[in-house]
């Protein structure tokens, strides 16, 4: 992805939803660049032929429809960003803020590019939350892969730590297309509500 692309996914992060001034797209890259700097992005994954049996509820289902195999994947970019987000916070709120963004857009990013593994021909990644799902199906998939080799931990709420951590699911074997109108969790979308996007563009695919 490129500087641009990250610019503005921070951006959506910060709900920008009109043009930034010089000031802001400054900040975000200063604030992307100091997000690179702390990052220590680290990920596991595995393809799976056989169905786990969470998988067998919506929406997954529907999500999985006409895919061979699927990826479990976890990822985190580690807890440097986050410690100086908290740091920044007691001293330049404004900065921490916009510097929290960037880590969420770097994540994501850096997510994207390392799936790039698993063959051209797979979907976006859905996460345990998305569509309906719940949050603590993410014990499903750490149990698969046991992430905390790289770092991360389930909390007992489901989420995540450190907090710029994912974990989901990729199917593998059709070709999936990041739009809103086709997307399962766009009744709960405060960008869909808001007429942005949480990505790249209507024609970008993971």
């Amino acid at each position: 992805m490129s500087s641009s692309d990250l610019v503005r996914r921070a951006l959506a992060y910060l709900g920008c939803r009109t043009s930034p001034d010089d000031r802001l797209v400054s900040l975000v890259g200063e604030c992307l660049a100091e997000a690179e700097r702390l990052a220590h992005f680290r990920a596991v994954g595995e393809v799976f032929s056989r169905r786990l049996p969470f998988l067998q509820n919506a929406p997954y289902l529907q999500f999985l429809e006409g895919c061979a195999e699927y990826a479990l994947v976890a990822m985190t970019l580690g807890s440097e960003a986050e410690l100086r987000v908290r740091a920044l916070m007691k001293v330049d709120p404004a900065r921490a803020v916009v510097l929290d963004a960037c880590a969420s857009a770097l994540v994501e990013a850096e997510g994207d590019k390392w799936e790039e593994r698993f063959r051209k021909n797979r979907t976006f990644r859905f996460c345990p939350g998305y569509g309906g799902s719940s949050v603590s199906d993410n014990a499903f998939i750490f149990e698969a892969l046991r992430p905390e080799r790289i770092g991360m931990q389930l909390l007992p709420s489901g989420m995540m730590a450190p907090q710029k951590s994912m974990a989901g699911i990729i199917g593998i074997g059709k070709q999936g297309t990041r739009t809103c109108s086709g997307c399962m969790a766009a009744a709960g979308c405060k960008f869909f509500r808001e007429g942005g996007v949480c990505y790249r563009s209507e024609q970008s695919s993971s």
